[in-house]
C-alpha cells in the first residue's frame, strides 16, 4: 500500500463517500441489525443525499487514488461520521482521518469534541476511549423493526 492522503472533499466525490459509508457501516454493524433494515440501507438515498448536502465538511482518505474513507466534522465540534472501508481497516487510515478531524475541531477554537456511535459497536467504542473519549450518556432509538442505543462521548481539546 502507498501513502494515505487526506483531503477536503469536494462535490464529485459524493457517491464514493456514500459507498465507503454504506459499505463500512454494514459490515461493523450488520451482525445485529435485522435484514430488513440492513436492506434498506443497502437500497436506500438517504446515505448519499446527506453526503450531498453536507460534502463541504467531509474530508476523505485516498490510496492510490481510491477514496477509502471519510470523517466528517460540523461547526460544533461534532464529528459526525469517520469510517474506513474493511478492506482498509487496521492500516492506520482510520487515524489519519481521526486526527484530521480533531486538527479541523480544534481550528474552529472549540474546547471540546463530540461524537455517538452505536454502543454496540464495540470495536468503534474501544477506538475512541483509547484516545481519550468519554461516555456522556447514552441515547435509545426506535425505527420501524429495530432499537438501537448511541453512546454520546466527548473529548476535552486542551
Amino acid at each position: 500500500m502507498t501513502s494515505v492522503h487526506v483531503r477536503r472533499a469536494t462535490a464529485r466525490d459524493t457517491n464514493s463517500i456514500a459507498s465507503v459509508v454504506k459499505e463500512s457501516w454494514l459490515a461493523s454493524n450488520r451482525h445485529f441489525l435485522p435484514e430488513d433494515s440492513a436492506k434498506a440501507v443497502l437500497h436506500g438515498d438517504r446515505l448519499a443525499d446527506t453526503v450531498t448536502l453536507h460534502w463541504q465538511a467531509i474530508q476523505v482518505a485516498e490510496v492510490d487514488g481510491k477514496i477509502v474513507g471519510a470523517v466528517g466534522v460540523n461547526d460544533l465540534g461534532h464529528m459526525w461520521m469517520l469510517y474506513v472501508l474493511p478492506g482498509y481497516q487496521g492500516l492506520g487510515i482510520g487515524s489519519a482521518l481521526y486526527n484530521a478531524a480533531i486538527d479541523s475541531i480544534r481550528k474552529t477554537g472549540k474546547r471540546k469534541a463530540m461524537l455517538e456511535v452505536l454502543a454496540a459497536n464495540e470495536s468503534a467504542v474501544a477506538f475512541y476511549r483509547t484516545r481519550g473519549w468519554v461516555p456522556e450518556g447514552r441515547r435509545t432509538e426506535h425505527i420501524p423493526g429495530f432499537r438501537f442505543t448511541a453512546v454520546r462521548m466527548g473529548l476535552a481539546l486542551p
